[in-house]
């Protein structure tokens, strides 16, 4: 129960934070502009909560990838500006610095950022990847048994809604050839439809297939389902999601390697994939 609660409110936190703090930085950009001189507090208050929303929006943008599990400029930034607001205490730049400026960044990044996993005893490794069933793009079944006789490696994301998935899956999509070199098979989930996760990694080299995961029957097999993970306001098939997550099995079925972030921001690491293929198997 406590987690669910605590998943809601996270669900209700991270789009009001970031529309607070653009609105707030075009408040603080228009009175620098309007009163006559410099103005400190102004200044401090669109120092601390601009990094921000125009960190939200090149996500969305750019894709970036090794976005790292801290966001350093924007903590910086708040930290900083927050320093600035104190000298003059004009209220109402104080607040915006002190409130959706610092504390509001620390939140997101201490608090917000971590998925607050379980532990997934259905995922350890050498034990027999459970079954499942997933969706080609013609809505075929497509049943988890046919991927044994080959080593695979699942991919699950949450969908273009999210931009650090993007990232992260334009990060991974240049391993794709080094991974296939290892005899791999990879294997793209979410649960939005095949086409749209197409669009978000390009050109398939042959040996990489998407699949749909329709109501998120897959994820919740494995363990993988992020209840209430979709932030309010972000246009997703529903309020529940996937948690990012990568599993290597082998030939016979059996998980050789799982990747289970515990922030969102991280991701699966195929640089650490490598090495583990090249240290540990095969």
């Amino acid at each position: 129960a406590m987690n669910l609660l605590k998943a809601l409110a996270k669900r209700y936190f991270v789009t009001p934070y970031v529309l607070l703090c653009g609105a707030a930085s075009l408040h603080a950009l228009w009175q620098m502009w309007v009163e006559p001189g410099f103005s400190l507090s102004w200044f401090a208050a669109w120092l601390a909560v601009t990094p921000v929303p125009v960190f939200v929006l090149l996500l969305y943008l750019v894709p970036f990838v090794n976005t790292g599990r801290f966001v350093v400029i924007q903590i910086l930034a708040a930290m900083i500006g927050a320093a600035l607001a104190v000298v003059e205490m004009h209220p109402l730049p104080t607040f915006y610095a002190l409130v959706p400026g610092l504390a509001g960044v620390l939140i997101y990044v201490y608090w917000y950022s971590y998925l607050d996993r379980d532990d997934n005893p259905r995922l350890t490794v050498g034990q027999a990847l459970p079954a499942f069933h997933l969706q080609d793009r013609t809505g075929e079944h497509v049943d988890s048994a046919s991927f044994v006789g080959r080593k695979t490696l699942l991919l699950f994301f949450r969908g273009g809604w999210c931009p650090l998935c993007r990232s992260q899956l334009y990060e991974f999509s240049s391993y794709f050839d080094a991974l296939r070199e290892y005899g791999l098979h990879i294997v793209l989930i979410s649960d939005q439809a095949v086409d749209e996760s197409e669009k978000l990694v390009g050109t398939l080299p042959q040996g990489v297939e998407v699949y749909f995961d329709s109501g998120l029957q897959a994820a919740r097999t494995l363990g993988l389902v992020h209840p209430f993970g979709v932030p309010a306001g972000v246009f997703a098939r529903g309020p529940h999601t996937s948690l990012p997550s990568l599993i290597l099995s082998d030939e016979s079925g059996t998980i050789r390697y799982a990747d289970l972030p515990e922030n969102f921001r991280v991701g699966p690491r195929p640089a650490q994939l490598i090495k583990v293929l090249e240290q540990q198997w095969l």
